[in-house]
Order: structure tokens, then C-alpha cells, then sequence
């Protein structure tokens, strides 16, 4: 046996026995953010739904993409709840990985993120049209980075509307929109919620695009048939039963802290079976999108090329 047929049958070896440990019940580190749609890795655990697909999964929760793509890049988390920038940025720092599936992709029928105004500067903002050099918190190279220029370029912003600061994580994002250290902020649901209850305007929502906006990844050493099967019909079966019974979770959303006690009970509960798919789950970002997002970061110097699609999102 040569040395090059020695190492590349060990590289088999080592990749099967990765895939035999995971279905075996090792357990996979899942980072999360506190957003809406999160909830439906945590009802899977709760519920016992990865148990009965043979997998132990724990979830961890991060205050922001930045902290989740150190935390993948350091080997403490096995996968990750976040959005497509993060998954093409770790691919190309030496993390492959891919996206199994999607908790959220725009919908007609409901909001996930929106273009909050400060309460305490509700009675200046009303539309779009009043952004003139208006300062908006932001996390630059993320979702929310991406949607704040979808949203210009769709709504024929002037460039000079906003005035971007950078405040990295989501929870520090929202006490400065909500106590008026800022004045604008492009939040998450259930956080756009709890601007409004508390106050606050909605100028902008999602609803018009056509984006996956939140995905779940999982390293490529885990990226074995049974593993991603059992984890998808798993969140399927965590999805279906949040939407067959709402009100009982909103309770865990509480303790998650996805979304604060005195503004839980009007919060309309996310929703996954919009879109007509057998597993009952937002579809996968198609090629397209892929595309779209990879030429984005690309010309914002944040990876060198686009990606292939099946790189990137599980084909299988």
C-alpha cells in the first residue's frame, strides 16, 4: 500500500466513523440566536423529537453570528442556527459545512424581520421617506447587513438614509433601539414585537422578498445520511407541533428568552407550513440565492468567490 493510498483510506475510515459516532448518539452542539423561529430546535429537544431519530442534540444559545462562526471555527459547536453569510464565510475560513434545512424563508403571510423606530422616536418616523441620515443599529456581514441593502435597493433608498452602527449583538441591539440611543434598528421576530408593544414603528417589513432568511448547518463530519435525515424530520415534527399547538410554547419562548413575559401573550406565533412542502418546512435556498448572497459578499471583500451550490446546501 502506498503512502497516498494509506492516508486517503484512513481519511474514509475517519469520515465514516465520525457519521457511525453521530448516529451512535454523540451528541451535536447547536449554536443558536434569539430569534422567533429558533424556537423550533429547542421544542425538538425538549419534545424528545431527535431522541426518537436516534440523535442527541443539545442547543447553546449566542448573542450574535459573529460569536457562533468563533465558536464553529474553535470546535465547540457541531452546527448552527444562522443565516446564509454565516455559512459561506465559514466554508471559506476553513469550516466546511452545509445547510440541511430552513426555519424561515420570506412569506407573504407573515413578517420575520421589520424596520423598527425607537419609541422615542416614533412621532418623527413614520415612513421610509423620513430616513435622512437616521442613525440604525446594525451587525455588518450578516443577515441583517444583506436585508438593510435588500430593503434600499427595493425601496429606492437614497444611500445617505441611514447612518449604520455597529452594535454586534441582538440583545444590546434592542435595549439601544427601545431606551432611544438609537433611532432605527432591522430586527428579528419576536423582537419586532416587542418594539411595537413597547411603543415603537414598524416602517418595513420582509414580506415582499423572496429569501431564505435563517438556515440550520451542520459541519461536513456530520453530514451523513442518517444524521441529516433524522435531524430534518425532526425539526418537522418540532414545527408541526408548535403550529398544532401555539399557545403551549409560548411559555418555552419565555424561557429562552425569545421573547420577553409581559409581551408574549399578543405575540403571533411563527408559522413554518407556508409553503406547501410535504415535510412541512420553508424550502431550501435555491441556486439563485446562493448566488445572489455569494455576489453580495463578494463585493463587500467578505469571501473571494461564490461558492458552488452543492458545497453549500445538502443535496442528498
Amino acid at each position: 500500500m502506498t503512502k497516498h493510498t494509506f492516508f486517503k483510506s484512513a481519511a474514509v475510515v475517519v469520515f465514516g466513523l465520525a457519521a457511525s459516532l453521530t448516529a451512535m448518539g454523540q451528541t451535536l452542539k447547536i449554536a443558536t440566536l434569539p430569534a422567533a423561529d429558533s424556537i423550533v430546535l429547542d421544542v425538538a429537544v425538549t419534545e424528545g423529537f431527535f431522541k426518537e431519530q436516534g440523535l442527541d442534540v443539545q442547543t447553546i444559545p449566542f448573542k450574535s453570528a459573529l460569536e457562533i462562526g468563533a465558536a464553529m471555527r474553535a470546535g465547540q459547536v457541531d452546527g448552527h442556527f444562522a443565516d446564509l453569510m454565516n455559512v459561506l464565510t465559514q466554508n471559506e475560513k476553513g469550516v466546511p459545512q452545509a445547510v440541511i434545512l430552513t426555519t424561515t424563508h420570506t412569506s407573504t403571510e407573515q413578517r420575520a424581520f421589520g424596520m423598527c423606530v425607537s419609541p422615542k422616536f416614533a412621532d418623527k418616523i413614520n415612513a421610509l421617506a423620513d430616513l435622512k441620515a437616521t442613525g440604525s443599529a446594525m451587525s455588518a456581514s450578516t443577515i441583517i447587513d444583506y436585508l438593510l441593502d435588500r430593503m434600499s435597493e427595493t425601496e429606492k433608498l437614497d444611500a445617505s438614509a441611514l447612518k449604520k452602527t455597529e452594535v454586534r449583538q441582538i440583545p444590546i441591539r434592542l435595549q439601544m433601539l427601545l431606551s432611544g440611543q438609537i433611532e432605527t434598528a432591522l430586527l428579528p421576530e419576536p423582537l419586532v414585537t416587542v418594539v411595537e408593544q413597547k411603543g415603537g414603528r414598524t416602517i418595513w417589513d420582509d414580506r415582499k422578498l423572496d429569501e431564505a432568511l435563517a438556515v440550520v448547518a451542520l459541519k461536513k463530519e456530520h453530514l451523513d445520511e442518517k444524521t441529516v435525515t433524522g435531524f430534518k424530520k425532526a425539526v418537522a415534527a418540532a414545527a408541526a407541533r408548535i403550529e398544532a399547538e401555539p399557545e403551549k410554547y409560548r411559555a418555552l419562548m419565555v424561557e429562552k428568552r425569545l421573547i420577553p413575559q409581559p409581551v408574549a401573550k399578543n405575540y403571533k406565533m411563527v408559522r413554518f407550513s407556508l409553503f406547501g412542502r410535504e415535510d412541512g418546512l420553508p424550502p431550501l435556498p435555491t441556486a439563485q440565492e446562493v448566488e445572489r448572497v455569494g455576489k453580495w459578499m463578494v463585493e463587500r471583500g467578505m469571501i473571494k468567490s461564490v461558492p458552488k451550490y452543492e458545497a453549500v446546501v445538502w443535496q442528498k
